[in-house]
């Protein structure tokens, strides 16, 4: 009984000690009324002028089916500051964790096409673009 409590023991701190350890670092870009949204710095891939980066927006409160987060992976063109969303996904909990979530868009990176963004100067996405491009 105490070799099955022990490994229980055991079995348990290494299933939470794995799984804490393997969030990333989200940094707080902006604070809204509605949510908070993050970037995760340590996701950063950069090919030539182009960024792909993880970002995170964390609701204070439950939006449409009961969502409480949703990632997105986004490509960022430096050059001709534009970009485009590859992937969303929705979560039912905080911070983009848990085994509950759903994909909204999941593209290939290499054959999208779907149209790159052009945001208005002085807006919010392209203060995203000068953030992620200076960092």
């Amino acid at each position: 009984m105490q070799i099955f409590l022990k490994n229980k023991f055991i079995f348990l701190f290494l299933y939470f000690f794995s799984f804490s350890c393997c969030y990333g670092k989200w940094q707080v870009f902006r604070e809204h009324k509605t949510f908070t949204e993050y970037f995760e710095m340590e996701s950063i891939k950069k090919i030539d002028d182009i960024i792909y980066i993880w970002s995170l927006f964390d609701y204070k409160i439950a939006q449409k089916k009961e969502k409480l987060s949703t990632k997105f992976y986004t490509k960022y063109d430096c050059k001709n500051k534009r970009f485009k969303v590859i992937t969303i996904i929705d979560y039912k909990t905080n911070m983009g964790r848990g085994r509950t979530f759903e994909y909204k868009k999941n593209l290939n990176t290499e054959s999208d096409d779907s149209e790159w963004i052009h945001p208005k100067l002085m807006s919010e996405n392209f203060e995203k673009i000068k953030f992620i491009c200076n960092f």
